[in-house]
């Protein structure tokens, strides 16, 4: 079916149809909905091929993040899916940088990177530069040359120290090690509040991963108290070290206070809903398209973006006892403690 198929069925022109589809103001509201109504029944798709040579454009925007399994990265894709829609835009996803590569084929206007692609690759951009196209990277933590957003990582983490201490605690640790600006924005907060002296014994590094943070608070030593409150670098992280807590028998937050880095939804879905901290998704994704059409487009705007963290408040915080016992969790509560293998399988 294509667009001349159409004109005959509905007894119009070519160009009238064509204004029909494109919403022109030329074309009457009645005559737009009868032509719109046979190309629904009929199954007629927009060749966007046809479309690109007749106008110049495509008006497709390519998204490269580094996964999809990390339920931020899908949020945000998401996020980022209903901004360009809104805008008129389409939004097709690249997940390794082969598929960068395919972008550029497909003559995408714009692209958005995340900051892990650019940092893993790093000629990356400069190819991006050949294809004339604008390039605006998510997620960095430095000052680039080209058009990009940071999110102020130091700032969150920072907002989680002051508000745990506003809740008395002092013992606070922090599970994950993935970034280092965050372990360096938690010792200059500790540091801040007199307590860079326990500060380092608190660091309990994982890998960016639900295991890594279970595994952290699950198999850390027995023979002292832990921290009174905790902060994962990320949701994953946060996830698993809530898990371990539980089944080590501590009541979250009655015993041990937790708060999370990345503010996604389904942290309040918890076992115990997870206070959380961090930019919003949200606020991203509009920015970063309201930006990349801007430079597709060549209107003035600000290609240097910076989004505060936001902390929402939930129920895994609460006045500090006055210590976590290591063995008084583990006599309170008799957990069976499945494998980590199956505990895995059923969360992620």
């Amino acid at each position: 079916m294509t667009i001349k198929d159409l004109a005959k069925l509905a007894g119009v022109s070519y160009s009238t149809v064509s204004k029909a589809l494109n919403d022109s103001a030329s074309i009457s509201a009645a005559t737009k909905t009868r032509i719109r109504e046979i190309a629904q029944s009929e199954g007629y798709q927009k060749n966007l091929a046809a479309t690109h040579l007749a106008s110049g454009r495509t008006r497709l925007v390519g998204v490269a993040l580094v996964e999809v399994n990390n339920p931020t990265f899908s949020n945000l894709a998401l996020h980022l899916h209903r901004a360009f829609r809104a805008r008129g835009y389409h939004m097709i996803l690249a997940v390794s940088l082969d598929e960068v590569e395919v972008l550029s084929r497909l003559r995408v206007e714009g692209l958005i990177l995340w900051e892990d692609v650019m940092r893993t690759h790093p000629g990356v951009v400069s190819r991006i530069h050949t294809w004339k196209i604008p390039a605006f990277i998510l997620g960095t933590d430095d000052v680039l040359e080209v058009p990009h957003m940071r999110f102020d990582r130091k700032a969150g983490i920072l907002e989680a120290v002051r508000y745990l201490r506003s809740f008395g605690h002092d013992r606070i640790g922090i599970v994950g090690d993935s970034q280092e600006i965050k372990i360096r924005a938690f010792m200059e907060a500790m540091a801040d509040l007199g307590l860079e002296e326990i500060s380092g014994e608190y660091l309990f590094p994982s890998e960016p991963t639900w295991e890594g943070g279970y595994r952290a608070l699950k198999y850390a030593r027995r023979d002292r108290p832990l921290p009174t409150a905790f902060i994962g670098l990320n949701n994953l992280v946060t996830k698993g070290a809530l898990r371990a807590l539980l089944e080590r028998g501590y009541a979250v937050p009655r015993d041990i206070s937790l708060i999370g880095y990345d503010n996604l939804p389904d942290m309040q879905f918890a076992e115990v809903p997870i206070t959380t901290v961090g930019p919003l998704l949200e606020d991203i994704a509009e920015t970063a398209a309201a930006v990349m059409v801007s430079l597709i487009e060549k209107q003035t705007t600000e290609t240097v973006v910076v989004i505060d963290p936001v902390l929402i408040a939930r129920a895994s915080v609460s006045e500090c006892r006055p210590s976590a016992d290591p063995e008084e969790g583990e006599r309170r509560v008799a957990v069976t403690e499945p494998a980590i293998e199956e505990v895995s399988a059923k969360l992620l």
